[in-house]
């Protein structure tokens, strides 16, 4: 594994041959320290806290850039025959540390695997290569009036394939469905360096594709999709709700859905993400909103030091709980009429109907969440998140049980997303004390710098044990649609069961001599 050289990791003798083997396959390689580091991480609250610090503990030996399925195949097949680990990297937002190259080798990166887009709207279906950026593909089927129906908050930086790879799931999934269910068929590589396509419509036997998606790297490599397209509505009605308690809300948001409504959003947000939202008229108080701008370092870090005093904070804070609802279709009368359905069953829940403006103010702000991490992260604390999911009578269950689980280690915020007749997703947040800010530690020594590394590190895996042992606890699964990769892999056995073994026997098939994404899925 390559060498950390205070800020940036150094090339290898084996980094520097694979580079002019890769190169004899007329594939782009890199050893360069700037490519290595960027390779070596993620988005994951573990991966920002090696930011932070400046180091790079989990760099690759080299970076690779193939263009074709067939240039991945040549690459697998190398690997393969010197037993090299190999790890496929797309847009590197993922929160689960799924593409850090925990044991070092090569990084696959998909970012050139841009075939040219193939639209064809009298079918409904696109063509597109697994490294085609998000943003870039909603914009190119923008022109023709289409939609994928996929808007995850990585849509400006993730790729096709790390969406297939993780299984993602966006914004508009309870009107569209994840990216699962948007797969036509599929192209990819498998660990013996074999290229696999399934077959556009129903097919004998097991379904391939459905094998293969949200494997995270570890059976095979996607390379190209054939993706449903749908035309894209002319019209949208949006609208904020809210009402007295969490169990109002989350009944509204679940006899909407099983009313047979589908609209295209449909998000609830707990009492402390009710505040954050900014559509409720009472003022954030002064230790949550340090929190929620990142701002104050010191103050944050003091507030973060008593994360028991803050939970109790917000539970005496007004226990609403807001809903936005938003409808789309081809004309004004149809979203307008299906929008004010779902208000009638809102009223039923005494919803009180805030109007269209705040709804609005919100769409215009959700995209912007992600990035508001970076501040806190700056400052000292540290946000992990949580995408789990669960049946509407476990939902609440499910919420408060994660929040006594980690009352005393980190501030909870959540919202229900992703909802289905059967249940939705709870996306948590769990805000705690991250040691010094990082200026400090970029005026310190090196040594200082490793400890308060080490200190953030235990204090995040016990907020994230904590909480994903009470998911597993109340039948929740452990990730809805952010992958499991390196962080949630010690819990899926207990959701699995006898499954794991059936998972490692199609891990060795897909992948016999144990190259692809080693130290990911499978514990």
């Amino acid at each position: 594994m390559p060498g950390v050289t205070g800020r940036l990791p150094s090339a290898t003798a084996l980094g520097k041959a694979l580079q002019r083997e890769i190169a004899a396959l007329d594939i782009v390689a890199s050893c360069e320290a700037a490519d290595l580091w960027a390779a070596s991480r993620d988005c994951s609250p573990a991966a920002l806290l090696w930011t932070k610090a400046r180091v790079a503990p989990h760099a690759p030996d080299v970076v690779a850039w193939p263009e074709s399925a067939e240039q991945v195949a040549a690459l697998m097949r190398l690997a393969g025959q010197r037993r090299i680990p190999l790890v496929p990297v797309g847009g590197g937002t993922g929160m689960s540390g799924g593409a850090v190259p925990v044991h070092g080798g090569i990084v696959l990166d998909t970012k050139r695997l841009t075939r040219p887009l193939r639209i064809d709207a009298s079918r409904g279906a696109v063509d597109v290569g697994a490294g085609t950026n998000g943003k870039r593909l909603d914009e190119l089927l923008a022109r023709e009036r289409l939609t994928l129906g996929h808007a995850p908050p990585s849509l400006r930086t993730a790729t096709v394939g790390g969406w297939l790879a993780t299984r993602s799931a966006g914004l508009l999934s309870t009107r569209y469905g994840a990216v699962a269910d948007m797969v036509l068929a599929l192209t990819a590589v498998d660990g013996s360096g074999e290229i696999l396509r399934t077959l556009e419509g129903p097919s004998a036997g097991p379904d391939l594709a459905k094998l293969l998606l949200g494997s995270e790297g570890t059976l095979a490599v996607f390379t190209e999709a054939r993706l449903r397209v749908w035309r894209r509505p002319r019209e949208r009605w949006m609208r904020a709700v809210r009402f007295g308690s969490l169990r109002e809300a989350l009944a509204a948001v679940r006899e909407v859905l099983r009313s047979g409504l589908r609209p295209h959003i449909a998000r609830l947000h707990d009492p402390l993400d009710t505040l954050f939202a900014g559509t409720d008229p009472l003022r954030v108080p002064q230790p949550l909103q340090w929190l929620a701008e990142g701002a104050q370092a010191e103050a944050l870090r003091l507030a973060l030091r008593a994360p028991l005093l803050l939970n109790r904070l917000v539970d005496a804070l007004p226990a609403s709980s807001l809903v936005v609802f938003g409808f789309e279709g081809e004309t004004e009368d149809d979203t307008a009429e299906e929008g004010e359905a779902a208000l009638s069953i809102c009223r039923k829940e005494r919803g009180e109907d805030l109007g269209a403006a705040p709804a609005e103010w919100w769409l215009a702000s959700i995209h912007r969440a992600p990035w508001r991490q970076a501040p806190l992260f700056a400052a000292g604390a540290y946000v992990e998140t949580l995408d789990l999911a669960t049946t509407w009578q476990r939902a609440e269950p499910l919420y408060q049980a994660v929040r006594k689980a980690t009352d005393g280690l980190a501030l909870v915020r959540a919202h229900f997303a992703h909802a289905a007749p059967e249940g939705c997703a709870i996306e948590i947040s769990l805000v705690g004390l991250a040691g010094a800010p990082a200026a400090e530690i970029a005026d310190g020594s090196r040594d200082d710098a490793e400890a308060d590394l080490e200190k953030a590190l235990e204090s995040r895996e016990a907020a994230w044990s904590a909480a994903l042992s009470a998911a597993a606890e109340e039948g929740a699964t452990i990730s809805h649609h952010s992958g499991v990769g390196a962080a949630r892999q010690a819990f899926l056995h207990r959701e699995l069961g006898e499954g794991m073994r059936q998972l490692r026997a199609l891990k060795h098939a897909f992948d016999p001599h144990g190259i692809l994404n080693p130290g990911k899925l499978l514990p």
